[in-house]
Formats: C-alpha cells, structure tokens, sequence
C-alpha cells in the first residue's frame, strides 16, 4: 500500500529534544548523542513489517507508537547548547505533531478509512520533512534523514 509509507516515514523520523539537567552539551556533543539514539530507535522502526492493508498499517501503527514515545524520551534528556534551545524546542514540538499523525493514521485505518489515511499522508509528511529541516540545524545526519 503506496500510503503506508507514510505511517513509516514518520515513524523513521526519531527527534525530540529539551530541557534535561545539568550542563548544557556543545553543539557536536548534542548532534552525536541524539543521532546515536535516533539510530537505535530507527532500527527499532526498520524491523517492523511493512504493511500491506490498513489492518497491517494499524497494527503497525501500534507498534512504532511506544517506539517513539522512548525516542522522544530519551532525546529530552539530552540538554542542548543554550544558542540552539529554541531550535531543539521547535523540533521537539514538531516531533509531538508527528506522534499525533501516527495516532491519526492508526485511527483511520482502524476505520478501514482509506480516503482518510490518504487525506493525512501529505501533511505528515510535510510535518516530517521541517521536523528533519530543523534536525539538520542542530547538526543532526541521522535525526534529518528522512
């Protein structure tokens, strides 16, 4: 199902970021330790089985869900440099835009909605694409892959 890619692009996307304690990290420390938790997190998502119908896609749905909830988990533990915290804010946010259209996703194949799931792909991936553009401006390679 060409639309399930959606669901999967924005699971593949794993950033967040945040307040955390203690010292803030330089910016290459912050860069490095967030790409090795969105690899860790992207190989979670990368073994799952693609789906083939919308029952597939929910159940997959359920299963990248809590994937990214301990992807954004861990990210927020992380503190970054004080001149980048804006940047990590607006990307942490735009990471809770695309739990939510997973969320949204799920429902509308639980419907068997397919005009629905349809209707959300373009968005999600558009909420993807600027959560990797900001990824990228925090110094990121695997958060801003797509």
């Amino acid at each position: 199902m060409r639309r399930a890619s959606t669901l999967l692009l924005a699971a593949v996307l794993l950033a967040g970021c945040g307040g955390g304690s203690g010292k803030p990290l330089t910016r290459a420390q912050y860069a490095s330790k967030a790409d090795a938790i969105c690899g860790k997190y992207k190989r979670d998502t990368n073994a799952l089985a693609r789906p083939a119908n919308l029952a597939d896609l929910a159940k997959v749905a359920d299963q990248v869900l809590p994937i990214l909830d301990h992807a954004r988990s861990d990210l927020r533990k992380l503190k970054p440099p004080a001149a980048e915290q804006g940047t990590a804010d607006a990307w942490l946010k735009q990471f809770d835009v695309i739990i939510d259209d997973v969320k949204k996703i799920r429902d509308k194949a639980k419907d068997n909605d397919t005009a629905g799931v349809e209707a959300l792909a373009t968005p999600a991936l558009q909420h993807d694409q600027h959560a990797n553009e900001l990824a990228k401006q925090l110094g990121m390679k695997t958060c801003s892959e797509g």
